[in-house]
């Protein structure tokens, strides 16, 4: 089913197309291409959370296995256009369906390797149909160069050979009369000619009556006739006879081959589909191990919460892989792949936005909407695991300048067209990201409307993130239920955005302190300064406070969660090199059991033959010979590994089948 006009209008806005073209390129064929084009949100949580897992199972796979991808190629759209046109298939394309086959059966035995690891993986590879009567008859006919082999049937065989044979006479016959002394001045230099199975010899024209034989072609000017010799015409024929039974065999190889391609179409096209599926979370998962991408927890309570969730496709620009790019301003890409962390839900369902301009808000908006649509799409996002995406039925969004010049929209007309549609259509199962608003016109008027929207969003429980830099709409959360600040950081002392979100502040537009970094006469900055306090002096002072004591906790925040990913490495770290260190030690343990016993087995080997010498000593010492040799079994018997094989023959009942080794 299609996506609202308003839902692909946020798609577009929110430049989702980019990450299609992004998982396009990480995909290995055409298959997984084409999904990757066409992806879209979901409201399915049991599907959406399926494909999550698929995906971050496939990650971890690919650390220790790889997948093998080769053969995956598009056959169901060849199938129906065989079947719309009524003629058999090519070898080539019948050779590749038998390796779209394969590809089907390699990639099974990989993802179902560890079903209790890998559940949905396992659940994945299930849907992968094997064909063996496609895939053992197919090669059996075609070879894999897209050649109908000799062997496909007999008289196939035959027939070949026959022309092989006629091939090699013609040719040999047609040569010998070439280099016959008294006809040399007759032909052209270039020898034998053959052109659609005759041969043909290239004689000057004005020798036209010394060569008998039928003018097969000429030259563009006329000067040479290329003729076949009367005394090779019968052969002649009877090679173009045969090369036409040949044609005809081959031609019901085919027809056999392709009625029962036709006859598995679908399962053949049910077989693609699952293929297409694996190469696009292959390319899902690619481009997660790529950058730290993974998959957050769908929520069906309304919880959003990112933790140093970054802009996935401002952070691919940012690779210096991609330092090529014309007309990207990398040095500013980077500047603002900067991680902000946003939470809302219980109890909180507006988040206003505020800071300077240039301070990253349109960014902000853009990384939380982009991948709010990645986790609704079944794609890891760019946070931090422990992430969650609410199962949000729709997104809207208005951002940026989005003026229409051919409907002569001014910029505030072309905001509150959306805004219209915001309340045509939103629930309060949509997420709604407006940008910048009540800006456009009066300001007065403009914080007015921004007031009666925020409201009506708050009375009626949507979900909504709004920027603004309307001072007026800073105070609205101090007063409202449900409604929290948030402010693009500053800093006071190099006067340059941070780009960093800062949770339950507000910001403030910083536009004297810009304007006194630029140059502005600093009498008039203070003059401004002495306006502004009249007005909100008391308010300002507060906010400010705030911003510094918030900053202050922000530093810390960061630091301690420096500290944790540091001790989580470390943990991790010594985890592995723990399990090193068990892994090390059951070898060694393995190879000294091994050593022991073959030293004792050595040591038997030696001894069993002197007590057998010994035997034949008088009669009264031979309880001396047996206890001896009932000691000599029992050093092999008392080794590590004689314990466990005397364990396991001890622990034997009757009627348990045993492997015994030669």
């Amino acid at each position: 089913m299609a996506l609202p006009d308003h839902y692909q209008h946020a798609l577009r806005v929110l430049e989702y197309d980019r990450i299609r073209e992004v998982l396009t390129s990480y995909a290995a064929s055409a298959l997984g291409r084409k999904v990757a084009a066409r992806i879209e949100p979901l409201a399915d949580p049991a599907r959406l959370r399926a494909l999550h897992a698929e995906t971050t199972e496939l990650c971890e796979l690919m650390r220790v296995a790889r997948l093998p991808l080769s053969g995956l190629s598009e056959a169901a759209e060849g199938i129906r256009a065989i079947r719309e046109q009524g003629r058999p298939a090519e070898p080539d394309f019948l050779y590749r369906v038998v390796e779209l086959i394969r590809a089907g059966q390699s990639l099974r035995a990989v993802l179902s390797r560890d079903p209790d690891l890998y559940p949905h993986l396992a659940r994945l590879a299930a849907g992968l149909e094997d064909l063996p009567d496609l895939r053992e008859e197919i090669p059996r006919s075609i070879e894999p160069s897209g050649d109908v082999r000799d062997e496909a049937t007999v008289k196939l065989a035959g027939l070949r050979k026959e022309i092989r044979e006629l091939r090699e006479t013609l040719r040999h016959r047609s040569a010998s009369i070439l280099r016959q002394g008294h006809l040399r001045k007759c032909f052209q230099e270039g020898g034998v000619t053959v052109k659609d199975d005759r041969y043909l010899l290239p004689v000057k024209a004005e020798y036209r009556s010394w060569i008998h034989g039928p003018i097969r072609d000429r030259s563009q000017s006329g000067a040479t006739l290329f003729i076949e010799p009367e005394q090779i015409v019968s052969d002649g024929d009877a090679l173009i006879d045969k090369v036409e039974d040949e044609k005809a065999e081959v031609s019901l190889i085919l027809w056999a081959l392709t009625r029962k391609l036709l006859d598995r179409r679908q399962e053949i096209e049910r077989l693609e589909r699952r293929l297409a599926r694996i190469d696009f979370t292959y390319a899902k998962a690619s481009f997660a191990t790529a950058f730290e991408l993974e998959a957050p927890r769908i929520d069906d309570e309304g919880s959003l919460e990112l933790r140093n969730a970054r802009h996935p496709y401002l952070l691919w620009l940012s690779r210096d892989s991609h330092r090529g790019l014309r007309d990207v301003d990398l040095e500013a890409v980077e500047a603002r792949v900067v991680p902000l962390d946003l939470r809302m839900g219980r109890g909180v369902r507006i988040l206003i936005v505020t800071g300077p301009n240039t301070g990253g808000k349109t960014v902000a908006l853009k990384t939380v909407g982009l991948n709010v649509l990645l986790a609704l799409s079944g794609v890891p996002i760019a946070a931090e695991r422990g992430s969650c995406v609410p199962l949000f039925q729709d997104v809207f969004a208005d951002i940026g300048d989005e003026q229409s010049i051919e409907q002569s929209l001014s910029t505030f007309s072309s905001h509150l067209r959306q805004v219209a549609e915001v309340l045509r259509s939103a629930t309060d199962r949509s997420l709604i990201l407006l940008d910048e608003l009540g800006s456009g016109t009066d300001p007065l008027e403009g914080a007015a409307l921004g007031t009666a929207l925020l409201d009506a969003f708050r009375e009626r429980g949507w979900n909504a993130i709004i920027t603004t830099h309307l001072g007026s709409l800073k105070q609205y959360a101090y007063i409202h239920e449900g409604v929290e600040n948030a402010a693009m950081e500053f800093d006071p002392q190099s006067l340059r955005p941070t780009y960093r979100l800062l949770m339950g502040v507000p910001g403030s537009s910083n536009a004297l302190a810009v304007a006194r970094r630029l140059g502005i006469d600093g009498e008039i900055i203070d003059r401004a300064e002495q306006e502004i306090s009249k007005v909100e002096a008391p308010t300002r002072e507060i906010i400010s406070r705030m911003e510094i004591s918030r900053r202050r906790v922000e530093k810390e925040r960061r630091r301690a969660e420096r500290v944790r990913r540091r001790v989580q490495k470390e943990a991790r770290e010594y985890e592995e090199r723990v399990e090193e260190v068990k892994a090390r030690k059951e070898v060694l343990d393995v190879e000294a059991e091994l050593e022991v016993d073959r030293r004792m087995r050595a040591a038997q080997e030696e001894l069993v033959p002197l007590v057998e010498k010994l035997k034949n000593v008088p009669q009264i010492h031979r309880p001396l010979v047996d206890d001896l040799e009932e000691r000599v079994h029992r050093l092999l018997v008392a080794t590590p590994l004689g314990q466990k094989r005397e364990a396991f023959a001890r622990s034997l009942h009757k009627g348990d089948e045993v492997y015994v080794p030669k």
